[in-house]
């Protein structure tokens, strides 16, 4: 009876401490995605959604107008939920961070603030990297952590894959080919499909995969 006992108690405490094998998978969305019935939002080709980053502004003066709504009905569910900026150079730095500030409030983040970085119009290279890295300053100050940068692959080698190197980053690249970024970290979150399908969501959704070098806690804002 003790062998058995002493059997049973080893099986149960490798399965409870075998990570699980699958990937991480997550979702970013925005008010193009309409209406969602988040009682069925759940799960994306089998794997169990995890995280969730909904936009929250873009520039100095916009503000999504279903932000308010998708970041409560996805902490209710229980989702790792965060917020993202998108990066214009119509607008200034301090215009631009007293948006997001305003409205992706700090205390009730669940991940690192993402910010949107997809254009390098109106200002010359150098004002670029400047008024960027400012706002990225600015951002780490008030959240308490470094951001997540979030390109596509293309834009991403050109501009920020130097001087940039010590930010986590999602980058968009679909298909089935990872992400090939030209410095020697790894990326963060590999952004593979723009038209997933998942229950409760009408339209297409731009689906994440954690890179499997992370764990779920470096998507945090509470482990750092």
């Amino acid at each position: 009876m003790k062998t058995v006992f002493v059997i049973l108690f080893v099986l149960i405490t490798r399965t409870a401490c075998t990570p699980s094998t699958g990937p991480i998978i997550g979702i970013d969305i925005s008010h193009h995605q309409g209406s969602i019935n988040w009682d069925q939002v759940s799960t994306w080709d089998g794997h169990p959604i995890q995280f969730i980053y909904i936009k929250a502004t873009e520039g100095a003066t916009y503000q999504d107008n279903q932000y308010a709504s998708y970041f409560k009905e996805a902490k209710k569910r229980g989702f790792k939920v965060g917020s993202y900026h998108y990066f214009r150079t119509t607008s200034s730095v301090a215009d631009q961070f007293a948006n997001f500030k305003k409205v992706a409030v700090k205390r009730k983040q669940g991940l690192i603030p993402m910010v949107d970085i997809e254009e390098k119009k109106h200002w010359n290279n150098k004002d670029f990297h400047q008024n960027l890295k400012k706002f990225l300053r600015l951002v780490e100050a008030h959240y308490g952590v470094k951001p997540m940068l979030y390109s596509v692959n293309s834009f991403y080698n050109h501009h920020l894959s130097r001087g940039y190197e010590d930010y986590p980053c999602m980058i968009g690249r679909y298909g089935p080919n990872e992400p090939n970024i030209r410095h020697n970290n790894p990326w963060t979150i590999w952004q593979f499909s723009e038209t997933g399908k998942v229950k409760g969501i009408e339209k297409k959704v731009d689906i994440d995969k954690l890179n499997p070098s992370f764990q779920m806690k470096d998507l945090l804002m509470a482990s750092k």
